[in-house]
Order: C-alpha cells, then structure tokens, then sequence
C-alpha cells in the first residue's frame, strides 16, 4: 500500500502539477495567472496530503507495529 501510494502521488504530480508550473513559468507575472495556480494546486495538494497521511500513519507505522509485536492484543493486559 504505501508503494502504491507512492505511485499514486506521482501520478498526481506528473499529470495535474507539473504541467500547471510549465505553463507558469512561460506566462509573465501578474496576479490572476498566480491566484489561478493556487486554485488548480489546491485539489493536487490535498490528495498528496491525504496520500501521506495513509500512507505513512495508516500502513508503515501498522507495519511495523505489526512486526514488533505491538498491535498484540495481549499487549494490554
């Protein structure tokens, strides 16, 4: 799971961020091209965001409470 998170993300970023910054970087600088890159970046942040979260607090940290033993229920007792 976290391989295809990983995966996953850099979908994200090949497909809906680096093509946005190319496109910026050509433009001259003014403030309605600045305003509409932060509003394409915002659904692509979000989902890295999320991706991150699953992937390291959901699956490598239960991985390894998993391989230590730890999530043993016996554990509490």
């Amino acid at each position: 799971q976290v391989l295809g998170s990983l995966f996953y993300a850099y979908y994200i970023f090949v497909r809906l961020c680096i093509p946005q910054f190319r496109n910026s970087s050509q433009e001259t600088f003014n403030l309605r091209g600045l305003v509409l890159c932060i509003f394409n970046s915002i659904l692509p942040g979000v989902l890295i965001l999320f991706l991150v979260f699953f992937a390291f607090l959901h699956c490598w940290l239960n991985a390894f409470a998993e391989m230590l033993r730890f999530a043993d229920r016996m554990f509490y007792k």
